[in-house]
């Protein structure tokens, strides 16, 4: 008999959280209607599990992305109530976030990862994710966090919560974003480079420069933001470019 994708334990179980409200009026829920989860950016073998487990679900509707084709967008369907995004998180993980954001800015998102630091976690709950698992969560829990954040609610581990509330009301206290800064065209490219992910040693090659010469242009690019680290220059600008999308975007 083959296991199960989420036998594993999970490292930090959330306990469910309370009972979600009523649906607003004229929306379809669950009791009307499967909820349509699509899933992308799972470890294939995670995914087809998934999928498996859910298959005679009268309840949840669990599509997987065609890993195949790099450009599928099944998000983009009206009738999807949620993405679960599985991957490592990292910069890529949060500039897809930042895209499904600024196409369908009504659509959850929950993001499942085998391992994350709290720092990490945060970041895709600031950007706009509304929950985060991990991958070794059981098919219950799985549903339950997918049921709490279709009816509105937040799922994260409980030691983060307060964290994310006042980070949360922190951002909106600063609102500035990085657009309201006057960046060089080099501290621009440095930027984006750091947006696709590239260490400072990727960022030199590309750029045909020093290494000690990137970490410089990172400490000013956070020193005019006001940020502290990386990943919270990586958000503010994502945040930025999320409110803010390139017409080719939309």
């Amino acid at each position: 008999m083959q296991p199960s994708p989420f036998e594993a334990s999970n490292p930090d179980p959330t306990p469910p959280p309370a009972e979600p409200p009523p649906a607003p009026a004229g929306r379809q829920t669950a009791s009307s209607r499967p909820i349509y989860v699509y899933v992308l950016r799972v470890e294939p073998m995670r995914a087809a599990g998934l999928q498996a487990l859910f298959e005679d679900s009268q309840t949840l509707h669990v599509v997987v992305e065609n890993a195949l084709d790099s450009g599928a967008k099944g998000w983009l369907d009206s009738k999807v109530d949620l993405a679960v995004i599985g991957t490592q998180l990292g910069a890529g993980t949060l500039k897809l976030i930042s895209a499904i954001r600024s196409a369908r800015p009504s659509l959850p998102m929950l993001v499942m990862s085998p391992a994350a630091g709290d720092e990490a976690i945060l970041s895709v709950l600031g950007l706009g994710a509304k929950g985060y698992l991990h991958e070794g969560a059981t098919p219950a829990e799985f549903e339950r966090a997918v049921r709490a954040i279709v009816s509105g609610m937040i799922w994260a581990p409980r030691r983060l919560q307060a964290r994310l509330i006042e980070r949360l009301l922190s951002s909106r206290e600063a609102s500035r974003s990085v657009t309201g800064f006057n960046f060089t065209a080099r501290e621009q490219q440095v930027l984006e480079l750091l947006l696709d992910g590239q260490s400072n040693r990727e960022i030199a090659k590309t750029l045909e420069i020093e290494e000690r010469t990137v970490k410089s242009y990172v400490a000013k690019l956070m020193g005019k933001t006001g940020v502290r680290n990386r990943t919270a220059l990586s958000m503010q600008a994502l945040s930025a470019r999320g409110s803010h999308p390139h017409p080719e975007g939309r």
